[in-house]
């Protein structure tokens, strides 16, 4: 005759079972969903986000480097700009999150060469994503880079980027720098949803699995 133990023990097996079906299921339904995660769509990750002026900038705030609204082409370099003079001042854009980031955008005085910086999250160190261009040859004023005929052109990196904040440098020129906007497009990099889904199931599984082992043991 079966005792209550073993008995207590088969209940205890058959349930660790079915929390094993149950996490089956789930980690097929992980496979369909993983996919669309690496699928969304491309946006400007930068739209938004809160900026720091470091070192003496003038002008407007640094949040209209990232609220999506470039200058009429040609606007003098101190209209509605954040600009500075030398070369150690810059703006710092912190993402909120980590993204993947491909290409970008930005609007800065015609005649001066910039460069955008990206921190690599494991090191904490930073490095150059993009060096914008001169664009003395295309007019006065404030110009987008790469095209100063089409604000939505964006310029693609040579290897995409992984970041959670961007710095934009003056790197050459006159000495009188100002930039106007500043985009940059990519998108997220989320833990996909559908495996959170393992994270009560895993719990359960542990349970079972203890108070199997407690069973055995008397």
């Amino acid at each position: 005759m079966e005792t209550k133990e073993h008995l207590k023990g088969g209940t205890a097996m058959i349930r660790m079972k079915s929390v094993k079906g149950w996490l089956c299921a789930l980690a097929a339904a992980a496979i369909v969903c993983l996919p669309a995660a690496g699928m969304s769509a491309e946006v400007n990750v930068a739209l938004g986000k809160a900026v720091t002026l470091n070192g003496t900038m003038y002008g407007a705030a640094g949040s209209t480097l990232t609220d999506g609204i470039f200058r009429p082409r040609g606007t003098s370099w101190t209209s509605g700009t954040v600009y500075w003079n030398g070369t150690a001042a810059y703006a710092e854009i912190d993402l909120g999150g980590t993204y993947v980031i491909n290409s970008m955008i930005a609007q800065a005085d015609d005649n001066d060469q910039y460069m955008v910086q990206f921190r690599d999250i494991a090191t904490d160190s930073w490095w150059t994503a993009w060096t914008v261009p001169n664009y003395d040859g295309y007019g006065s004023g404030m110009q987008t880079r790469p095209n100063p005929a089409d604000d939505t052109e964006k310029y693609v990196l040579e290897t995409p980027i992984t970041t959670d904040a961007l710095r934009f440098y003056a790197l050459s020129g006159d000495n009188s720098y100002s930039v106007s906007e500043i985009q940059a497009y990519g998108s997220a990099v989320p833990i996909p949803g559908a495996l959170w889904l393992f994270a009560p199931g895993l719990a359960a599984l542990a349970g079972f699995r203890k108070k199997l082992a407690g069973a055995r043991s008397r």
